[in-house]
């Protein structure tokens, strides 16, 4: 079952948004369930112990005191990877929206709104379902690790140790910055140093000598590597489709 949040200050909005995903549910045979909340502040208590509780959060930006965007990035900073879709009734807020890397921005009321929503229901509900079945296999002596890889922030290397981090764990074995470049996604991951591989739906923000993740931890940028990096972060940004057409 695909587990989704619903969070809008709007009651009639929220029944609205709900009858339609149920409806798409049925049309396109998805088990769904739905929970609903009406601040930012109340999902984020209900989410505070277990971040990762919903696979898709459909969010309204523009909530009484903490907003759409805001909300997203402490769910961030908390763990959340689950995919966000925003909904609002202006485009004012797409850019700023890149921070916390959603799946979609949808505007709402428009006049391809339901066209629009049925797309990205079906790509997040597929995307969350092909995450569960994506992981990074590794091991240590007798100890395998079988690591989901929408979970993974990054890899550093030293010598011949590479470790992964994820979550809030860490896991250490044998490997090359070669050999785990092989047999990672270049879409997903790209070297930013000749220690560390970066995840690049983590990235918060990119600086001169160093990235800073949605976490707020900070990671080092070679020089070497700044170009490659920039180049894949504007793409798969360029990738999020903002706007209706």
């Amino acid at each position: 079952m695909t587990n989704i949040i619903l969070c809008d200050d709007n009651q009639n909005l929220l029944q609205k948004y709900k009858d339609i995903l149920e409806g798409l549910s049925q049309k396109h045979d998805f088990d769904i369930g739905i929970t609903t909340f009406f601040s930012g502040e109340h999902l984020l208590f209900h989410l505070a112990d277990d971040p990762n509780q919903a696979d898709i959060i459909f969010m309204d930006i523009l909530m009484r005191d903490l907003n759409g965007i805001d909300t997203a990035k402490r769910l961030r900073m908390l763990g959340c990877h689950s995919e966000i879709i925003f909904l609002s009734s202006s485009a004012e807020f797409v850019f700023e929206s890149f921070d916390v890397a959603p799946l979609q921005y949808i505007i709402k009321d428009s006049e391809s709104e339901l066209k629009k929503l049925e797309q990205v229901f079906l790509k997040s509900v597929r995307a969350s379902s092909k995450k569960e079945t994506e992981f990074f296999i590794c091991s240590r002596g007798s100890q395998k690790k079988k690591i989901p890889i929408h979970r993974i922030t990054y890899f550093e290397l030293c010598n011949r140790i590479a470790t992964v981090y994820y979550n809030d764990e860490n896991f250490g074995f044998y490997s090359s910055a070669n050999i785990l470049l092989s047999t990672l996604d270049e879409k997903i991951f790209v070297r930013c140093h000749r220690s560390f591989i970066v995840n690049l739906k983590f990235i918060d923000t990119i600086q001169r000598n160093y990235i800073q993740l949605i976490s707020g931890e900070e990671i080092p940028l070679g020089s070497t590597f700044s170009r490659d990096v920039k180049t894949q972060f504007a793409n798969m940004l360029s990738g999020f489709s903002t706007l209706d057409e």
